[in-house]
């Protein structure tokens, strides 16, 4: 065999290894204790609101519902916190620490827009997208040359000591991603007997704000149109079939919640 013959054999035989390998993704693992890591000091560095606070309380009930459809055995370690922030933001980390600012809640409607919020955030960690995102993003800059995947295919290379807090919290998400987090966000809400149309009234809502000004910080990370909108009502009007009423959401600034007249929405 000549090396020109054997190169291009090795390099087919070791770029099927990686395709299984994904050497670059971080394990669930490895996720985990990023997630965590993150976690921790964004809690150093943020208002983060007590347990006993009414806020952190509906966000946490509102996360364990969810948690609860899950029926995977994926090593994920959620949390819910609360930020306290101006900010309309919200996200969760590699692993499952999800966090809420209060400028986000103070806009929301119903439990039933949180739920479809958390819900997508939620599927991002689920399937992953921010290893996938890692892993792709360290092939785009590293190149894998010919030795690299005959010698190494087979192995895990991802070092997660070298990778920074700043990548875990800013690493964007692909289009693909954000609209598979669209559709996981729906069915996970459906088992959960939410109403699904609040998460359509969520993402039109954060559409209306950033057509106001300044975007919020939200559709920073999940740009946010008009087609994906449409595409999550088109899902639900497919569906065919009824949901139970939206629970209408009210949150004061001293984080007291009042449950207001029951507002049904299809």
């Amino acid at each position: 065999m000549t090396l020109r013959a054997f190169l291009f054999f090795a390099l087919g035989t070791a770029s099927l290894a990686l395709a299984e390998a994904d050497m670059f993704k971080p394990s669930p693992a490895q996720q985990v204790e990023l997630g965590k890591r993150a976690a921790d000091d964004l809690r150093k560095r943020e208002k983060v609101l007590p347990s006993s606070d009414p806020r952190v309380r509906l966000v946490r009930r509102i996360g364990q519902k969810l948690v609860k459809t899950f029926k995977d055995d994926k090593p994920w370690q959620f949390s819910f916190d609360v930020i306290e922030s101006k900010q309309v933001n919200a996200f969760a980390l590699p692993g499952g620490p999800t966090f809420i600012y209060t400028g986000l809640l103070d806009k929301l409607k119903s439990e039933d827009e949180l739920a479809g919020i958390m819900g997508h955030e939620l599927t991002h960690v689920r399937k992953e997208h921010w290893a996938y995102a890692y892993r792709d993003s360290q092939e785009h800059q590293l190149g894998l040359t010919v030795l690299l995947m005959v010698f190494r295919a087979n192995s895990n290379v991802a070092n997660i000591a070298s990778i920074s807090n700043d990548l875990i919290f800013n690493l964007p998400f692909s289009r693909k991603h954000e609209s598979e987090a669209d559709t996981g966000g729906l069915h996970m809400m459906i088992d959960a007997k939410y109403n699904p149309q609040g998460m359509v009234d969520a993402f039109q809502l954060l559409a209306n704000l950033a057509g106001k000004g300044a975007p919020p910080e939200f559709l920073s990370d999940h740009p946010s149109d008009t087609r994906r909108i449409k595409a999550m009502q088109s899902q639900i009007d497919g569906m065919k079939q009824s949901f139970p009423p939206s629970t209408p959401l009210r949150l004061d600034r001293a984080g007291y919640s009042a449950v207001l007249t029951p507002l049904w929405i299809r």
